[in-house]
Parts: structure tokens; C-alpha cells; sequence
């Protein structure tokens, strides 16, 4: 998996390595009309989309999480990418329409097997799975 250096502008993301369903890379975030769209670094994991401003910042603080067997997943234009999810809508940028290909694909895959196993879950008894939480620290 390819990584740019933190000073680049551009979005990387690659292709999990073989048994991993990690898929990590830069995109930019839209925050408000005084900033416009900030570079954040994304993790998506176990069907979690979580972001970060850099990626040193993952050890302490998370500054949100996505739970994408509920999310919507589309594409505004050739590098654009809306997450609805919860009431919330993200709008998520790549910096081209290769890299943001590769992570609505992974967004896809991700979701899918999320709602697998939601399924698969459904059917069985509420002791045989752990409760899994995730909490991310308010700034």
C-alpha cells in the first residue's frame, strides 16, 4: 500500500494487502465555507470509515467514525464522493477519478460484507458475539 508524504496535496490510497479489509489513504474533507474542503487522513476497517487529520493523530484522537452498513454511498462528480449516513452528509473529495474509483469500490465492498454480517448476526443469539464500541474522542 502506497502512502504520499504529508506535504502532498493528492489523495493515496492502494489496494489492501492480501488478508487485510484496511484501506487507508488521503482525502479531502468539506468542513465549512470559511475552509472549504481539508486534507484528512482515512482509515476504513471492519466496516468503519474513521478519519483523522494526520496520520500520527490515529494514536489519541479519532475525529469521526462512519458506520457504512447504514451509510449511502455516492458520487457528485469524476472526483467527488457523498457518505450519508445517520442524518449526516459528508462530502469527500480525491484528488483524481482513478483514486476516488478505488475507494468507492472499497466503500462498496466494505458495505457490503457489513451487512453480511449484520445478517449473519441477526440469526444468532446475542451472547455469541461481542459488542464491539468504538468511541472517538471530542476535540
Amino acid at each position: 500500500m502506497s502512502e504520499q508524504g504529508k506535504g502532498s496535496g493528492s489523495t493515496t490510497a492502494g489496494t489492501p494487502a492480501p488478508g487485510s479489509d484496511t484501506y487507508k489513504g488521503w482525502l479531502f474533507k468539506w468542513t465549512n465555507y470559511l475552509k472549504g474542503y481539508q486534507r484528512r487522513w482515512f482509515v476504513l476497517s471492519n466496516g468503519l470509515l474513521s478519519y483523522y487529520r494526520t496520520q500520527a493523530e490515529m494514536a489519541h484522537t479519532c475525529r469521526g467514525t462512519i458506520n457504512l452498513a447504514t451509510a449511502h454511498i455516492d458520487t457528485e462528480d469524476a472526483c467527488n464522493i457523498v457518505l450519508s449516513s445517520g442524518g449526516r452528509t459528508y462530502h469527500l473529495k480525491a484528488s483524481t477519478e482513478v483514486e476516488r474509483q478505488r475507494w468507492v469500490t472499497a466503500l462498496e465492498l466494505a458495505k457490503a460484507k457489513a451487512i453480511r454480517m449484520m445478517n449473519n448476526q441477526s440469526g444468532e443469539s446475542a451472547s455469541a458475539y461481542p459488542i464491539i464500541i468504538r468511541l472517538c474522542p471530542v476535540p
